[in-house]
């Protein structure tokens, strides 16, 4: 499951009836491939100002008390900041809920955006935030109220692999590292073919599967020309986004989930790894510390660091017993802490929080 209209729709078709009325609202394209996703053109901006209507005709039609805009970077957080601005003027309180890290919608821009962001942020009731990283938001808009709410998945497509790989207790060579997700400079793809060529250069018959669309036009050709140089193209595979029983499949034969991402909001794919039972290597931004304990169920390494991300992987391939701990550690973590079922009901105590008179 990826995708913040994904999300949405599971989540609140998980809600607990009779409680509540719900209605979701599709403000993004399904069509839009994720190198567009944000970016500033003609189109996405004739798509933004569309979208923009069509809330403003649901929020007529069925007058919401509270209305939880998703956002994300870009194009994207200028069209949900014209959408809160309508539901503010229509009479509905607003949850701001950011699937983003807070680094990179605020930290990384001008003070002139930051001044928007901001002044976006006053005009709503309160932020959901995915990670720990956004506490940071306190900081610079004081009375913002900030409810705690990670990303979360229907555990049940998951938990049957990640049940199979703890009971197997296999101490078979690991042979299969596994990235899943988009595939560009700032998801640290550039760098974990770095590390994969490091690793090849000591252990044989490893192989990497980088898996997802490009983040920008042209990453892609970019990566399998880095790999065809290094002559490894029979050991790092490149390949396009996956979904279903070839997703599962593809975690089922991993043994090691790695995410070198720059910056990153809480990534569905890491959740899923976890469910999967799969130790996790990825690097310590945005919300990827909320889900990787190190020593527990993997290791945080910095970003845009191959070498120290080709040790962790080294570390790891060499000690089976280790990578069993972390498998147990990564499965407990996903049922304890992600399950879409217990925290459906935490949305609900915090729609009803934000009803109560102040």
């Amino acid at each position: 499951m990826s995708g913040i209209g994904t999300y949405y729709e599971t989540l609140l078709a998980s809600s607990l009836p009779g409680r509540v009325s719900l209605q979701f609202i599709d403000t993004s394209s399904r069509r839009r491939l994720g190198s567009e996703t944000g970016s500033w053109s003609f189109s996405n901006l004739v798509s933004g100002i569309g979208d923009c209507v069509h809330f403003a005709k649901a929020v007529v039609v069925h007058r919401p008390e509270i209305c939880d805009i998703a956002t994300t970077y870009g194009l994207s957080f200028i069209k949900h900041s014209v959408c809160i601005a309508i539901a503010r003027f229509l009479g509905s309180k607003v949850l701001l809920h950011p699937h983003c890290s807070f680094y990179f919608l605020y930290e990384r821009h001008s003070k002139a955006w930051q001044w928007l962001v901001r002044q976006v942020v006053n005009l709503c009731k309160g932020v959901i935030a995915l990670s720990s990283e956004w506490k940071k938001l306190q900081e610079v808009v004081p009375a913002c109220l900030i409810y705690y709410l990670p990303n979360a998945i229907d555990l049940l497509s998951y938990a049957d692999v990640g049940q199979e790989r703890i009971e197997s207790k296999s101490d078979k060579p690991c042979l299969h590292i596994l990235y899943l997700g988009h595939l560009g400079k700032e998801k640290g793809s550039f760098d974990l073919v770095c590390a994969a060529k490091t690793v090849l250069g000591q252990e044989h018959g490893v192989v990497f599967d980088l898996v997802g669309q490009e983040q920008v036009v042209g990453d892609i050709e970019q990566l399998k020309t880095q790999v065809i140089d290094a002559g490894l193209e029979q050991f790092i595979h490149i390949k396009s986004a996956v979904t279903g029983a070839e997703k599962i499949n593809l975690f089922r034969s991993a043994d090691i989930f790695v995410y070198p991402s720059y910056h990153e909001g809480m990534p569905m794919a890491v959740i899923e790894a976890m469910a999967c039972g799969l130790p996790i290597i990825a690097t310590r931004v945005g919300g990827l510390p909320d889900l990787v304990c190190p020593g527990l169920n993997g290791w945080l390494v910095p970003a845009g660091q191959p070498d120290q991300l080709a040790n962790a992987i080294q570390q790891l391939m060499a000690n089976p017993q280790m990578r069993y701990s972390m498998q147990i550690g990564s499965f407990q973590l996903a049922q304890e802490k992600f399950d879409i079922e217990k925290l459906v009901s935490r949305l609900l105590d915090i729609y009803q929080t934000l009803l109560l008179p102040r």
